[in-house]
This record gives C-alpha cells, structure tokens and sequence, in this order.
C-alpha cells in the first residue's frame, strides 16, 4: 500500500507541478554582483599569515603569485610584514584583486589553509583583534557556500536548486550592513571558502550563473533548512507575517523518505512489569497518576501503583490551530495500570483514609490494603512535550521547539520520533536530495515544489575585475616601507618548577606562528598566536597536546611544533 500511495501522490503533485507557472530566464536584472562576506570562521587573533595565490596589490606594492604576508594588529594600527620589510598600514588595509590568467586561482589563503577565498581583501582591527570582510563576486562565492549547505556528493540537480536559493540570498542582503552583507556562518549561509575539489557544486553554479528567484518584482526570500521533518513551515510562525504567499505549508513525502534526514527516537515497550518501559518519564508520569488514582478511589501513594503496559500513545493539540501545522505539544499515553484500595475493619475497601462517624473525630485506620488488582478501563496521562518530554528523552534537534512529533507502533513497542532541522521553511535541502536522487526531479521541478508561485530571472553583473598587473610593474619595487620591529616574545622570567620543563616554538615557519589555544582541542578558542622562537614552560603533558605557560598567560599547544630546551 505504501508503494500505491506514494505513486498515487507523486501522479498528483506532478500534475499541480504543471500547472504552477515556473518562468525561468525571464527579463535580465542588473547588480554590481560583490557580496561583503564577514569572515568569522578563520577565527583572527591579533595577527595573521596571508598567502596571496593571485594577483593583488595593497595601495601602491604590487605582489607576486604566491607572496606570503604576516599582518599584525597593534591597538588601532595595522602593521604588514614582507620579505623581511615592515608597512604601516594605518587602521584599515585593503589588498586588492586584479585579473589574472585565465584557469589560474586568484584569491588568498589564510595560515596555510586549503580553501581559497576569492575577491578583494579588507582587513581592519577592532578591540586589538583583526577583523576580515571579504568582497567577492556573488559566482565565486557561492563556490565556498554550495559545497557547505548541501554537500559535494548531492545530485547536481539539487545542488542547482541550493544554488538559486543562496544566491537570491546573498544578494538579497547586499547594502543591509554597515561594512558587510552576509557573515560567513548559519547567522546567514555557511562559507568556508572554495576547494577544487568540489566539482559538482561549481557545475551547479555555472549552470545557473545569475539565476534568481523573484516575487512580485523584487529577490524573494529563498529560505531554506537542513530537513524540515515531513511538512514545510510558515514565515509567519517563525518570524511574523511577510509577503511571502510563495512560502506555503504543504507535507514534503520527500524529506520524509529520504533515510539521511535527522531523526531522534525513543521506544515506549507495551508491556513492561513496573513501569520501567517509561524510561525518563517514569517520575512525571507516575506523579500524573498518583493524583488520577486518588480521585477514582484507589491510593495515590506510589508506591501502590503499577504501570504494566502501554495500550496507545499518541500526540495531540497542534501548536498552530490555524494551520495544519503537524507541530504538535502533547504527549498521551493510554495506560495499563494496577492499584490498591484501603480496607475498611471488615475486609470491605473503603475509600475513606480516616473514620467519618459524627460522634467522634477523624482517626486514622489500621493501613489494610487490598490485592493490587488492574483497573478496568487505561489511565489517561498527557505530558507536555516542549520542553518536558522533548528534554528528558533527549528529542531536541534545534534551539527552537519547532520539531515534529510523531508516533510509529511496532509490535512490541511505541516509537515517538522527532524530526525536523532548522526552521523548515522554504526548500528542504534533504527533500531536494531525495527528489533529484530517487526520483529525477530536476532543479525546475524541485524549485516549483518549495517556492510555488515565485518566478526566476537572470541577473546580469556589471563589476569588473581591475586590469591585469604586467609583469614589469610586479617586479617594480614599490615606496620604501615603513620599518616596525617585528613583535617580540612573551617573556618567561619564572625558573620550571618540579616536573616542569622548558620547550621552544620551533616546528612552524619563521614568519607563521603557532595557535595558543584554550582547551587540548583544535576547535577550541585562540588565545594568541606564538611567534617563532617563542619559549613556554610545560606543566603537564596530554598525548598530543601540551600545557603551557609565559609570565602573562596559559595554555594548550600540539606537541610536535614545539622542542624541549635541554
């Protein structure tokens, strides 16, 4: 029945598909086409290691293919170190791309990293740490997003549509900031930068160079999430209302199906011999049916009440009563129970825990308790299930409590799955694997789908990349540089103390450095970066990680950048 079903609702949506006008390469607009990209991923300190693998100048110095840069920050002022000169930059630097050959890289690298990013370089300094505001052509840099919000290994169809969306985006968001439009994380869309490797998503890209999505004249909001859990949302439940009638809320059979979407589950037994089968909720639940059992006549004390089995559970009363939001907030549970009732002095049960004779004052009753028998008719519990079920069973998948409950029944067991990541409106990008991977859906077919009613046209782009530096100006010596002394170590003026030793930065090139960092851990914060040379005191040794220390600050380094002082 299931096959039936899915082929029934496919014939029908395909058939809506067709008669949902999708105008595709419709009139050109034209944009400068530079997105500013706040670059908070590389995590700047106070100084960093720049590689320019293109063609780029910094006011009046022109820079060969492969020059190395160091650019430290000292309170406001920027100081750039190359090939053994020193510039003062002044409060804000920009390193300039010009056109280079044609199949040729032409962006900089950050402290050795792979991912290239392509575009003019502002540096500046703000609170002693430098500060990066990339300025790329909106085609280059959804190289380093598309490959990031899908994946490299998406079908090329899919990954066409997370192209349109992102970059009707990013382009949306030009001149909303002060010095930048988009940050380089989830606050907007994910860009680390570009990698030849990712050959898919640049196919993807090419193909629909320009192409964006547009409703009622202006770029639409192409929002999109990881996976959306089996139903798209409404604008107006997440953020308010807008004008957004091309955002609707439809079920999504595809993100459903799709066995790579994100879903937590928590197995209910049906039968179990106290309660056990509960889990975490035991104590919420048997707190619930200790006031039930009270007002059916049995005791509330829990210790005279047993749960032995599941008959039904079920979730109940939508979030959104306006829509048919699947969201729901309660969890019920039908439920086997068995308890006991206080005996009266003849063996009678006796729902009266005192004696109530009006010629003398309540007493309590001898504690005589009757068999623990079953109830006839299930307990009704109902739970909350944001945030008390979702915490305890640990279904949360998103900050928000926006996730979609569901029920599944096995033979031995209720299944309460929880799905959806990310705020669910707009295209499911694991809807939009399934459609293209099991179905052959193509990017038209899958845009129409997520955004029905919204048309896309070709953006025409009028920036220009400055013209190429000739080879005589590259080797043409600029204006003589400022000298600044390069910054010195941090001084250690205390002697090692037992079990201690002394190391030197050594293993890193002379003009890199080494990360400082706050936890034995590469994705832990950057407390400073350790110029060459630099001398630590070790305090304890973690396997591949060191704990260090100078007058002034702590920290962890790697082992094997680092040379013990005998």
């Amino acid at each position: 029945m299931k096959n039936i079903s899915r082929g029934v609702r496919l014939c029908a949506l395909c058939l809506a598909l067709m008669l949902i006008p999708l105008a595709l390469h419709a009139r050109a607009e034209k944009t400068a086409g530079i997105v500013r990209v706040l670059l908070t991923r590389l995590n700047l300190t106070n100084q960093a290691e720049i590689s320019l693998d293109g063609s780029y100048t910094l006011n009046d110095l022109s820079f060969q293919r492969g020059s190395h840069l160091t650019v430290t920050c000292s309170g406001d002022s920027l100081y750039v170190y190359y090939e053994g000169m020193a510039l003062n930059a002044g409060k804000t630097l920009t390193l300039k791309r010009h056109a280079t050959e044609e199949g040729k890289e032409n962006g900089v690298r950050f402290s050795g990293r792979y991912e290239l990013h392509p575009g003019d370089l502002v540096l500046s300094a703000q609170n002693g740490q430098l500060r990066a505001v990339l300025h790329a052509p909106v085609e280059e840099y959804l190289l380093g997003v598309v490959p990031y919000e899908m994946s490299d290994s998406f079908p090329v169809e899919a990954l066409k549509s997370q192209a349109i969306a992102a970059r009707t985006y990013a382009l949306r968001k030009v001149g909303a900031q002060n010095d930048y439009d988009v940050v380089d994380n989830t606050n907007d869309q994910a860009y680390y930068g570009v990698r030849a490797s990712h050959t898919n998503a640049a196919e993807a890209v090419r193909a629909t160079e320009g192409m964006c999505g547009y409703y009622k004249d202006s770029l639409a909001e192409c929002y999109y999430s990881a996976s959306n859990g089996g139903q798209t949302e409404l604008v107006s439940h997440v953020w308010g209302n807008a004008d957004c009638d091309y955002l609707v809320m439809v079920d999504d059979p595809y993100d459903l199906e799709n066995p790579e979407s994100t879903v937590k589950r928590y197995s209910f037994a049906k039968s179990m011999e106290n309660g056990e089968g509960l889990g975490k909720l035991k104590d919420q639940v048997m707190s619930a049916l200790s006031e039930i059992m009270e007002s059916r006549g049995y005791d509330g004390d829990q210790e005279h009440i047993r749960v032995t089995g599941i008959q039904n559970a079920e979730v109940a009363l939508p979030l959104y009563p306006d829509s048919p939001s699947k969201v729901m907030t309660m969890l019920r549970l039908s439920l086997q129970v068995q308890g006991r009732r206080l005996m009266d002095d003849d063996g009678e049960e006796d729902v009266s825990m005192f004696d109530t004779s009006p010629t003398s004052p309540p007493r309590p009753r001898g504690e005589q308790w009757s068999a623990m028998t079953a109830l006839p008719q299930p307990v009704v519990v109902t739970l909350d299930l944001f945030p008390q079920v979702e915490k305890l069973l640990d279904l949360s998948i998103n900050a928000g409590r926006n996730e979609i409950m569901s029920i599944r029944e096995t033979d031995d067991a209720f299944i309460l799955e929880s799905r959806r990541f990310g705020h669910g409106v707009g295209m499911s990008q694991r809807g939009a694997q399934q459609m293209a991977k099991k179905y052959d859906w193509t990017c038209e077919q899958i845009l129409r789908f997520y955004y029905p009613g919204m048309t896309v046209k070709k953006v025409e782009y009028t920036y220009i990349l400055p013209t190429p530096l000739s080879q005589q100006f590259l080797t043409t010596p600029g204006p003589a540089a400022t000298p600044t002394p390069r910054p010195t170590p941090m001084p250690i003026s205390a002697t090692p103390g037992p079990n201690e030793y002394k190391v030197r930065v050594t293993n890193i090139g002379v003009n890199s450095y080494l990360n400082l960092r706050e936890a034995p851990n590469t994705q832990a914060g950057v407390l400073r970066q350790l110029f060459f040379g630099q001398e630590l005191i070790v305090t304890q040794e973690l396997e591949d990680w060191l704990h260090v220390k100078t007058d002034d600050i702590e920290g962890y380094v790697m082992t094997e950048f680092v040379t013990k002082i005998e």
